[in-house]
C-alpha cells in the first residue's frame, strides 16, 4: 500500500522537473505543434442577422433589439451572459415579460444571401419560434 504514495510523489517530481526545463519545444519537423485553444470575444456591441425569414438583432450592453419585417420590434434586457470559451447565451426579458434566448457560437458563419463571412453563428429563440443566422462586431461584422 505504501508504494502508491511513493509512486505518485515520484511522478509529480518528474512532471515538475519537466516543466522547470521550459516546456516542450517541438523540434521534430514531422510533428505539428499543438494549437492553443483560443476563447472567443463576445464583449462589446454585436449585430446578428439572418434570412428566411429576414431578421436583425442588436446587442448593446444589456439591451437587445430584434427587428423583423412586418413584425413589431422586440426589445428587452438581460442581466448578463453565460459565457464559455466558444459560446455565449443570454435570457432576455422582453417588454411584455416573455423571454427570448439569444445564443452566439464561435463558429465561422457565411450569409447565403450576400456571401459575407462572420465570426459567430447566432440563434434566437423567441416565444413564437426561432431564428438562425450570423453575427459579429458592428463596425466590421462581415468580411466579403
Amino acid at each position: 500500500m505504501r508504494r502508491l504514495p511513493l509512486l505518485a510523489a515520484a511522478l509529480l517530481a518528474g512532471a515538475a522537473a519537466l516543466s522547470a526545463c521550459g516546456g516542450s519545444d517541438n523540434k521534430d519537423p514531422g510533428v505539428a505543434p499543438a494549437v492553443p485553444d483560443v476563447a472567443a470575444n463576445f464583449n462589446g456591441p454585436i449585430d446578428a442577422r439572418g434570412a428566411d425569414p429576414a431578421w436583425g438583432l442588436k446587442i448593446r450592453g444589456l439591451q437587445f433589439t430584434v427587428d423583423r419585417p412586418n413584425q413589431p420590434t422586440l426589445t428587452g434586457t438581460a442581466p448578463g451572459a453565460v459565457i464559455d470559451a466558444h459560446s455565449a447565451s443570454w435570457t432576455v426579458t422582453l417588454a411584455d415579460k416573455q423571454t427570448m434566448k439569444v445564443s452566439l457560437y464561435a463558429s465561422r458563419c457565411t450569409d447565403r444571401a450576400s456571401g459575407a463571412t462572420y465570426p459567430f453563428s447566432a440563434e434566437v429563440i423567441l416565444p413564437s419560434g426561432s431564428l438562425n443566422g450570423c453575427a459579429g462586431k458592428p463596425a466590421a461584422a462581415a468580411k466579403p
